[in-house]
Order: structure tokens, then sequence, then C-alpha cells
């Protein structure tokens, strides 16, 4: 994500970028939800949780981190307005922002988009939660086919009625399938039955990370999953079976990467702003692909750095606060990160 990010900060820049299979980079919000689908199922097998406990646990890991950077992006679009492209501060926008209620940008009318523009996957991410919760009154074998229904069903209305309300066009999209896979590939794993042999889930992942990219140019809100859904999938299901069979070994600067996954996230975007601004300033901008690329690894690299940076001082200190005032809290997370979670990430 930070890359796509990325591509549209300078315009000598984007030209090289524009077009073909350079959007693949979205590719990755795919591949998240199908993660915290398979994360949800994981740890709700752990140990059984409450609809209560379920949403106050989620509300704790996902809502400080994301109202801190968007109140930032609020004061930083009010006093440093040329950090954004494109950016209309008003307190209607702000307030259904922090709230996760899907709406039409102001700065761009036809996109839904919240002030923190990455904030879009976490509207669908709260959907999620909140049927996750809901589907917890039920027996635990209903709850997959109960949640699958539900999305297949919503995805097909919004195929076939034109919504204008910005609600209904944006939780009718049949991304919300991959939550669903992200959980049958949770309940694969507990059963044992997702543990392809090496010499078949390499082929699988770069399988998936081909397709996702070779069908980039075909896109579309009508064809994401398939385009992006599947191999998301193929992906994910090929990394858990390499995971199931011992074969991943751990890395740190990986493991650091992604534990601070979800605050390179909510960053990147302020981030971007004061690179691009520093890059012009310094009288680095050129139409030419070598300054381009610099750019571009330079654009990763500090975001990268600045979302760790942000995950030391700001979010783990803030997790680990909340868990030091849920009594009991260190027991549940300790059996939730038990042997059978395997050591995936999401910015969920």
């Amino acid at each position: 994500m930070v890359f796509h990010h990325a591509r549209y900060q300078i315009a000598d820049f984007e030209v090289f970028y524009k077009g073909g299979v350079w959007p693949f980079g979205q590719a990755g919000v795919d591949i998240f939800f199908v993660i915290s689908g398979f994360i949800m199922w994981m740890t709700t097998s752990a140990r059984p949780t409450t609809p209560a406990d379920f949403i106050r646990n989620r509300v704790v890991r996902i809502v400080p981190m994301y109202w801190l950077v968007t109140l930032a992006v609020a004061v930083a679009a009010l006093l440093l307005p040329n950090l954004f492209r494109a950016v209309e501060l008003t307190p209607e926008h702000v307030i259904k922002s922090l709230f996760f209620v899907p709406h039409f940008y102001p700065g761009a009318p036809t996109r839904i988009w919240p002030l923190l523009i990455p904030g879009w996957t976490l509207n669908y991410e709260m959907f999620f939660y909140l049927v996750f919760a809901a589907a917890l009154f039920l027996p635990r074998a209903l709850i997959i086919p109960a949640i699958t229904a539900l999305f297949a069903a919503i995805s097909v209305i919004g195929l076939v009625v034109p919504f204008e309300d910005p609600i209904l066009i944006f939780f009718a999209d049949s991304i919300i399938l991959e939550f669903v896979a992200g959980m049958l590939l949770g309940r694969l794993y507990l059963q044992g039955r997702l543990a392809l042999p090496a010499w078949a889930a390499v082929p699988a992942i770069a399988a998936g990370l081909v397709w996702m990219v070779a069908l980039t140019p075909w896109e579309a809100p009508e064809t994401r999953l398939l385009v992006w859904g599947v191999p998301a999938v193929l992906t994910v299901a090929g990394c858990l079976s390499l995971e199931a069979r011992g074969a991943v070994g751990r890395n740190g600067l990986l493991t650091l990467l992604g534990d601070a996954s979800y605050s390179i996230y909510l960053t990147h975007i302020l981030t971007l702003g004061v690179i691009r601004t520093v890059w012009s300033r310094l009288g680095l901008v050129e139409q030419d692909p070598a300054a381009a690329w610099i750019f571009m690894a330079s654009a990763i690299a500090i975001s990268s750095a600045a979302g760790v940076a942000a995950y030391i001082l700001l979010e783990a200190p803030i997790q680990r606060l909340a868990r030091r005032r849920r009594p009991g809290s260190g027991r549940r997370s300790a059996v939730a990160a038990g042997a059978r979670l395997p050591a995936v990430k999401s910015s969920g």
C-alpha cells in the first residue's frame, strides 16, 4: 500500500507508474482482508469469546491509533494543507471518519473515503467485526455458513441494485467475501487440512502473486474478487501451509515490520506528504525514471521507519496500557496467541 500511494505523490514521477500493472499495490488490502478473517476465526477458536468481549477487544485494538492519526491528519490539514493533494475539512467529514461511517470524500466527491484515506479498509473491518460478534451468539458450526450467506446475499444485491447512498454502495461490494475466505482458511488450518507440501505451497504463493499482478489491468469493482481476491486466498493458503509444516523461520526485521504493520498503514499517508514536500523543496524532482525509483525506494523505507517508530512510541504503549486495565487480559492474550495460531499479522 505504501508503494501504491507513493505513486501519486509527485506528478513528474507519476507518469512512470500509470496504468498497466502498476496499481497492483492495492491488492495488499485483499490479502489483509483474508488474513483478518483467518485471525478472527483462529483467536475465537483458541478460547470461547462473548460478543461483548470480542467487540471490546477489537475496538481497543483498532480505534485508539486510528483516532490519533485521523486527528493528526485533521490538524495537519488545517495548519499544513500542502501536505495533501486533495483535502477539504468539514466537521461532518471528521465525525463520520472517526466513527467508521462511509461517506463521499469532500475533496474527491466520487470517492467513498474517510479523512485518513487508508481508513476506508477499516470501515469494512468494523462492519465485519459487528457481523462476526453477532454471529458469536450462534452455535460455532453455524457461524461461517451464516456469515457466508449474509455476505453473499449483500454482494448479489449490490450487483443488481444501483444504490446511491454511500453506505449501501460501500458495504454491498463483493470484497466482503474475502473475510469469509479467511475464516474458511482458519477452519481448514485448525482441522489440519491446510498443510500443502513445500513443492505445492511455494508454487501456490508464486501463482497467487503473479495472478494478482498480471490481471491488475482488468481490475474493476465487478471483477476485483476474481482479479485480486482469489489470488490473495491462494497466496495466504500457501504461506499458511509452509507455516503449518514449520518451513518458515523467524526473522527479527520481518517480525518487527509485521508488528508495526498497522502503524505503518495508518501513518504512511502523512509521511508521504512530508517526503513529497521535502523532495520538491530540495529540487530533486525531474521527469527521469532513475529519479522516480530513488524517490519510490526512499518513500517506502522512510514510511516504514516512521511507522515502526509510531508503533514503538504510540501503538505498543497504548496496547500495553489497555491490557493492564483489563483484568485477566494477560492470560487471555497468552491463550489467544498459543501454538495453534501462526505468526501472521493483519492491519485488523
